[in-house]
């Protein structure tokens, strides 16, 4: 008796079992490299919100005014009457915006706590010409916390009311990412002609 070619009912069987675990491992790679993706593309924006912050920051510190202007001392923080951070200073380096307006403002950062959350909101007061402080707009909001240090005397300080500015400040702040995990950040500014 001549045997007819092809597959017998187990050959089908193991080969629909290797295909079904090569198809399910591929789609377990695909799951996890998209998750990855996911979660990449989360903390760049939170990173790119910090690098943004930090860049402005410490333009506006870079550009300070060392005279005092009326009785306001040239850099002033510590904590609000809700016991949030703030950090207010004279600047030549003003919002492209007000550039009309003349050389110097007063700028604002400010954290406020908002049904659990904490956001950090900038303002900006033109010192030259009579014009009032701008609303406080949404710098970076969903913090987790957020920190400011002055270093001035060989010691740190946790706030800052001295008539001249203090030769560093230290700003730490951590922000809750999407995919569940803190991520923190953390910068020393260096400011040229501090002595405190």
């Amino acid at each position: 008796m001549k045997r007819l070619g092809g597959f017998t009912l187990i050959e089908v069987v193991i080969a629909v079992m290797v295909g079904g675990l090569l198809l399910s491992s591929i789609y377990g790679v695909f799951g996890a490299v998209s998750a990855a993706r996911d979660r990449l593309e989360d903390e760049g924006i939170l990173y790119h919100q910090a690098r943004i912050f930090f860049d402005r920051l410490g333009g506006e510190l870079s550009s300070m005014r060392m005279t005092p202007l009326g009785n306001r001392p040239v850099l002033e923080g510590g904590a609000t009457v809700q016991g949030t951070a703030f950090l207010e200073f004279n600047t030549e380096l003003i919002s492209p915006l007000q550039r009309q307006r003349g050389g110097l403002s007063r700028v604002r950062y400010e954290l406020r706590e908002e049904e659990g959350t904490l956001t950090l909101y900038r303002s900006e007061e033109m010192l030259l010409a009579n014009l009032a402080a701008s609303e406080p707009l949404v710098f970076i909001d969903g913090l987790k916390s957020f920190d400011l240090r002055y270093y001035a005397g060989g010691q740190w300080h946790s706030s800052w009311t001295r008539a001249q500015p203090p030769q560093m400040i230290e700003v730490q702040f951590e922000v809750d990412s999407d995919s569940g995990g803190t991520i923190p950040f953390r910068s020393s500014l260096v400011l040229s002609g501090g002595r405190g």
